[in-house]
């Protein structure tokens, strides 16, 4: 009962901060119109961006390095903290890409978000998925009670919202981690970039392999859609989302855990796949036809769903490759998929536009679920 309880936190927690990002945009739109919050869009676009070089895969890393030495859980992650912290001068870049106020925000944004997204790993190992969904919360409302209280859209105005948000959220979690009470002991080493660089690659490619889409959006469409098409995909990424919010509350066990235990857990997700898919897709379409009225045909929808049930199917694929250290094999796999994605997203954007773009990753996420299912990827984690 307690690990129900747990994962239902933990989902909540997980599903908040995609689902707060959604409300704000949702309003934003709303509110401000298409194109000035498309301005907005832009821009964390490449704060992202910058920040996910940034991350180079500690989470994953480092909780499986706490599993296998949990007497020195705050020497791992000080060391790797610090050692990536050394990265953060290539956000200096953001100068060349922005005017200069907005790039100040967009720098300080970026060392803010690097510092909050460090913090996971330990939220995830201690479970501290409450206080993370409280820290959330608080930042959520920062920005949405704002845009209610701002008469005019001013991208410097929000991205100084979204640097106090990430500031109120690291305050939270350093309260209730209590890192004051831990010993401040590191090494910067480029050991920490060798060791984790393969949780980087599977990132990165899962990043790219999801990200792309909007990317090439922002580079083909006007700013109207590419609004449309980030509330679209965000809420069908969320969807995607909820399988893997699932297990993360067994993690930290999973290096331990017995294969027999595993396959209960897939199952799981296999039976409430459907089920979860579908009424995701019914709530996705009122919201977005209903209140923001994107007018979009059904077709849309039904593609969003397809795009979103496969993951539900292959994440625990995933983490019994990584269980047996075939780090490159997931890589490989998850590139595949970017690879077919990129090219049919380049053939169908200008002719179909939004249409196009999710036909394309729907066709390339079947696609990557079928390997995954092969007899070949099975009989290594059997």
């Amino acid at each position: 009962m307690n690990k129900l309880i747990l994962i239902a936190i933990n989902m909540i927690r997980g599903f908040s901060s995609p689902f707060f990002n959604f409300l704000i945009a949702i309003f934003g739109v709303k509110i401000f119109g298409k194109n000035d919050w498309g301005e907005l869009i832009n821009v964390i676009l490449w704060v992202f961006l910058f920040v996910f070089i940034l991350g180079w895969g500690n989470k994953e890393y480092l909780i499986r390095k706490y599993s296998q030495q949990p007497s020195k859980i705050y020497h791992a992650f000080y060391s790797n903290f610090l050692s990536r912290s050394l990265l953060l001068p290539i956000s200096l870049l953001l100068i060349f890409f922005f005017p200069y106020p907005i790039s100040i925000y967009c720098i300080t944004l970026v060392v803010l978000m690097h510092t909050y997204n460090a913090l996971d790993s330990l939220v995830i190992y201690h479970q501290k998925f409450g206080a993370q969904f409280i820290t959330e919360l608080l930042a959520f409302v920062i920005i949405f009670s704002s845009i209610f209280y701002c008469n005019d859209f001013n991208l410097v105005v929000f991205l100084r919202l979204y640097c106090l948000a990430f500031l109120s959220k690291i305050t939270g979690l350093i309260i209730s981690l209590k890192l004051w009470e831990q010993k401040i002991t590191f090494q910067l080493s480029l050991k920490e970039f060798k060791e984790a660089f393969s949780f980087f690659m599977i990132a990165f490619s899962g990043w790219i392999a999801s990200k792309i889409d909007i990317y090439i959006v922002d580079f083909y469409l006007p700013k109207e859609q590419l609004s449309e098409y980030q509330l679209l995909i965000t809420a069908f990424l969320m969807l995607q989302s909820l399988g893997g919010l699932i297990i993360i509350p067994f993690t930290k066990h999973i290096y331990r855990t017995s294969d027999a235990t595993i396959h209960k857990i897939q199952k799981i997700l296999y039976l409430i796949a459907i089920p979860l898919v579908t009424i995701g897709t019914l709530g996705i379409w009122i919201i977005m036809e209903q209140f923001v009225q994107l007018n979009l045909n059904y077709t849309f929808y039904i593609l969003g769903s397809l795009i979103a049930l496969p993951s539900f199917f292959y994440t625990i694929d995933i983490m019994m490759l990584m269980r047996v250290h075939q780090e490159r094999r997931v890589i490989t796999i998850t590139l595949i998929g970017f690879l077919i994605s990129f090219i049919l997203i380049l053939l169908l954007i200008q002719e179909y536009q939004i249409f196009g773009v999710l036909l394309s990753i729907c066709i390339s996420q079947f696609i990557i679920l079928t390997i995954y299912k092969t007899k070949r990827v099975n009989t290594i984690v059997n």
